[in-house]
């Protein structure tokens, strides 16, 4: 799971004031966040480059009418899942999608499916199993509806509280709870189909 960056009110605070470093700041701190979170929802490296420039872009231009109780990353997330969510509809009406092929290398970045300890003994199969559980587990992923996907993903791969994915939907943590539940139900037997 993904570690949360920190980032202080004041560097928002200078962006918010049109500080071009200071937005750098925020982009090297949250990138591999938006990436991760973009590489789940829509299964595509390139479209995940693609739209994290996107998100930043769209961060870049409204973050002065950020109001002063609003938290930035929340804020960043919801921007970073509206933009998934168009880019999907917009990728599923040309009949884009397409896994990674098996020969990318495996995806272990923070916030990733949690990563394997390293072990010295991994060989060649080793490593290519993992990398075909990788796949399996994305394939899964791309197969549930957009809103269980987006549960998934950020309760369970960038590791958001119930309360704080409670916050972003406007949806009571118990609701949250049950339908990331369900959500786990579908891809428990997607990834069963998928495997046998």
């Amino acid at each position: 799971m993904e570690a949360s960056p920190k980032i202080g009110r004041e560097v928002i605070d200078s962006c918010k004031a049109g500080d071009e470093k200071a937005f750098g700041e925020v982009v090297l701190a949250y990138q591999r966040r938006v990436y991760n979170i973009a590489y789940r929802m829509l299964g595509n490296k390139e479209e995940a480059k693609d739209l994290a420039q996107e998100v930043f872009l769209s961060v870049f231009e409204s973050i002065k009418t950020l109001r002063e109780e609003v938290k930035f990353e929340p804020w960043l997330i919801q921007i970073t899942i509206n933009h998934c969510r168009n880019r999907w509809k917009y990728l599923k009406r040309r009949k884009y999608f397409q896994s990674d092929s098996l020969d990318d290398p495996i995806e272990t970045e923070d916030g990733e499916i949690p990563r394997q300890v390293y072990d010295p003994s991994d060989n060649p199969e080793t490593l290519l199993e993992k990398k075909m559980i990788q796949d399996l587990i994305q394939r899964g992923l791309l197969q549930l509806k957009e809103g269980q996907r987006e549960l998934i993903v950020l309760r369970d791969l960038q590791g958001l509280s119930y309360e704080e994915i409670g916050k972003l939907f406007s949806l009571p943590e118990g609701t949250v709870k049950s339908k990331i539940h369900r959500a786990r139900m579908e891809l428990k037997e997607h990834l069963e189909r998928m495997s046998h």
